[in-house]
């Protein structure tokens, strides 16, 4: 039985935590019944932990993914997505996306790029739930995917416990342009959303390229670059007219990585 789910890039600066929108870049998963736990591509046990968790039988995991690893483009939530609804088929269950977006969100420990992989589009996540949002016609993601990888909990456990007040409004502020401009397509709004506050310097201290590729993209013309998920992969938000400026302008800065025009996924995982 099988199942895909879309990559994401969540955060999308200042909505931490909250904003993800899908990639159509996709995981698909095949699962079988087996004799044994028989999981391919699996070096650090991560597959195996998440099937045991999903199967009290033993079963054969097969992973075609498209999604690069270690990115921040949302790999183990499309994972986890497409395992966990393969496993329902495969024991005759009808598909419940909900309660697939329950499990993936509780095994990620955040729901952003859990509710990207389940519902796709663009989607803000918290404790009501689930919500679409818009995402105009006239604007196009980049996605800027250096070489070097960055493991989530490096990139969690460099984060302050508080930021200062002043930071905390900005980053409203600049949450909410943010929202209306990807809905509306203003370019001026879009660009005046300007650089998150809350998680990127910290990030960007990590990895300098991060810092490199938001300033290339900024530079060649795109309104709107933010760090994909906890990094160190970029995403830009361009018009038809910049596309093909930024589109050289990041892959000039991200030297032996690549640059990927992947699509927005409206399918989560399927």
């Amino acid at each position: 039985m099988k199942a895909s789910a879309p990559a994401s890039s969540a955060n999308l600066g200042p909505g931490f935590d909250s904003l993800a929108v899908a990639l159509d870049l996709r995981c698909e998963v095949t699962v079988s019944n087996s004799n044994r736990w028989e999981i391919t591509d699996d070096p650090g046990g991560f597959l195996r932990s998440a099937a045991e968790r999903v199967s009290a039988n033993p079963l054969r995991v097969e992973v075609d993914s498209e999604i690069p690893v270690g990115r921040g483009l949302g790999s183990s939530a499309a994972v986890l997505a497409a395992l966990e609804l393969a496993v329902a088929r495969l024991d005759g269950k009808p598909d419940d996306l909900h309660r697939v977006f329950q499990a993936v969100a509780s095994a990620e420990g955040h729901p952003d790029n859990a509710a990207a992989a389940v519902y796709g589009g663009l989607v803000l996540a918290g404790p009501d739930g689930v919500h679409r949002l818009e995402l105009h016609s006239s604007l196009s993601i980049l996605v800027a995917v250096p070489e070097a990888s960055l493991a989530t909990e490096e990139a969690r456990d460099i984060l302050p416990a508080t930021v200062p007040f002043a930071v905390a409004a900005e980053a409203a502020r600049r949450a909410m342009r943010l929202v209306e401009a990807l809905r509306t397509g203003n370019i001026t709004l879009l660009a005046g959303v300007g650089r998150d506050e809350l998680h990127e310097p910290h990030r960007v201290r990590l990895r300098p390229l991060i810092g490199d590729l938001l300033e290339a993209a900024e530079g060649a013309g795109a309104p709107f670059a933010a760090i994909s998920g906890s990094g160190p992969a970029v995403v830009a938000v361009v018009t038809a007219e910049a596309q093909e400026a930024v589109v050289r302008a990041l892959q000039h800065a991200v030297g032996s990585g690549s640059v990927l025009n992947p699509g927005v996924s409206a399918d989560g995982v399927r």
